[in-house]
């Protein structure tokens, strides 16, 4: 089962998105920091079809982008990708906004959250995702202790007593003791493995676009819950904000063959004249939204991070960030084991420490958000706005929805807490 010992390796991370490439930046430095030169005889690679192109820096901003707590950014910060972060594709918020249709922001049915109140420079940040892949990748691809594997995806997978074996598109095969699957929402890992995922469908999509407003956003999230589902405008770097709408399946394809005027019109209504006129300046995408979960983030050989685990209704941006905790657990509780002579990376009662750590945590984020998603767009909408409305008048219960969702509210790993103001 091993295969050619020049394609064997001890970690092999399968997926080069946002949370592979953190997890094996952080695998990689623990690595060197822990063993020095001894640390060789851990082999790390990472198995990416589809490397990023390099960003243009005068092109637009992507439609894709992340609302990033403080706990995500201390983790980016901990790998050395923060600071590299080019500075017109990330904007700090500091406070953000949430009201029922029919009310008003700021008025009785809403809830303000504001840094201020607990004492922190910001809540969070919206940042290109692109952005933070292309630096994350261009840090790995100058780090030797990592090998990079491109342009082939994952044809088959054999999972023995000893190895996990990939056998690749391209013929080649890699062997590895531990295959971390963080090939995301579609995991190839996950359906090789024959893992079952509950899916929790919404009969939603989202639309996003860019948009241009009359009144600034103030570096605010603004969002408001509709009858169908929330809609959010998120501050962008630029002045503009990033759209999320998610809104009934039934209505979305009026509202892409909508022309940007008509368009406008409709978002501005929904958004009750918050931030005045509203300009679309780019075209608008839109995708399903699913929520979901595999029973089982572990097994011989295996474990799976990130949206190759679970996935999340964006309501509250939580996706990403649940994924970047992933990754940060996961490579402490192997450094803490691997630093060990003839420690094997697959153990698992190891691995088993990783599952414990994350698994509660991300199902209890995820059944929060799905309940939030079904109060406010279901036949109870009544009491959603009664809730913002309690959770306005009691400063202790608010903050401490705040300090959850900016990572706070949670035992973390010691890269989301290294440089956490």
């Amino acid at each position: 089962m091993n295969g050619d010992r020049a394609n064997a390796f001890s970690v092999v991370i399968a997926g080069g998105g946002i949370v592979g490439l953190v997890l094996a930046k952080l695998l990689s430095a623990g690595l060197q920091k822990e063993l020095g030169q001894t640390g060789h005889r851990f082999k790390l690679a990472l198995v990416e079809p589809d490397p990023p192109a390099a960003i243009d820096l005068e092109a637009p901003l992507d439609l894709r982008v992340s609302a990033l707590a403080p706990a995500s950014r201390a983790i980016l910060k901990a790998v050395g990708a923060w600071d590299e972060l080019p500075r017109e594709r990330v904007c700090a918020y500091d406070r953000m906004c949430v009201w029922q249709a029919g009310g008003s922001a700021g008025g009785a049915r809403s809830v303000s959250f504001e840094a201020a109140e607990m004492g922190e420079p910001e809540l969070g940040h919206i940042v290109e995702n692109r952005a933070i892949r292309q630096i994350l990748w261009e840090d790995l691809a100058a780090d030797k202790s990592v090998e990079l594997i491109t342009g082939s995806k994952l044809a088959q997978l054999e999972v023995g007593e000893s190895a996990a074996v990939l056998h690749l598109d391209s013929g080649e095969a890699v062997s590895a003791d531990l295959l971390i699957g963080a090939d995301g929402a579609r995991s190839r890992v996950r359906a090789q493995l024959s893992l079952s995922f509950k899916e929790i469908p919404h009969g939603q999509s989202a639309i996003v676009a860019h948009v241009a407003t009359e009144l600034p956003h103030a570096h605010t999230a603004w969002q408001c819950f509709l009858e169908g589902g929330p809609v959010a405008l998120l501050p962008l770097a630029d002045g503009r904000s990033s759209l999320v709408w998610s809104c009934p399946d039934s209505q979305v394809e009026a509202l892409l063959q909508a022309d940007d005027r008509e368009f406008a019109a409709q978002l501005r209504a929904a958004l009750a004249n918050t931030l005045g006129d509203l300009t679309i300046t780019t075209p608008r995408m839109s995708f399903p939204l699913v929520s979901g979960y595999t029973s089982r983030y572990i097994g011989p050989r295996f474990a799976l991070v990130g949206d190759a685990a679970h996935r999340i209704h964006p309501l509250a941006g939580q996706g990403v960030n649940l994924g970047l905790l992933d990754a940060a657990v996961l490579a402490e509780t192997l450094l803490e084991h691997i630093v060990h002579p003839c420690a094997d990376p697959g153990d698992m009662r190891v691995l088993r420490r990783y599952e414990r750590s994350r698994k509660g945590d991300n199902l209890l984020t995820l059944g929060m958000m799905d309940a939030l998603n079904r109060l406010f767009a279901g036949p109870a909408r009544q009491l959603g706005g009664e809730g913002l409305a309690a959770v306005s008048a009691l400063r202790p219960v608010k903050n401490t929805f705040a300090r959850y969702a900016m990572g706070q509210g949670r035992e973390l790993p010691a890269a989301a807490r290294s440089f956490m103001r």
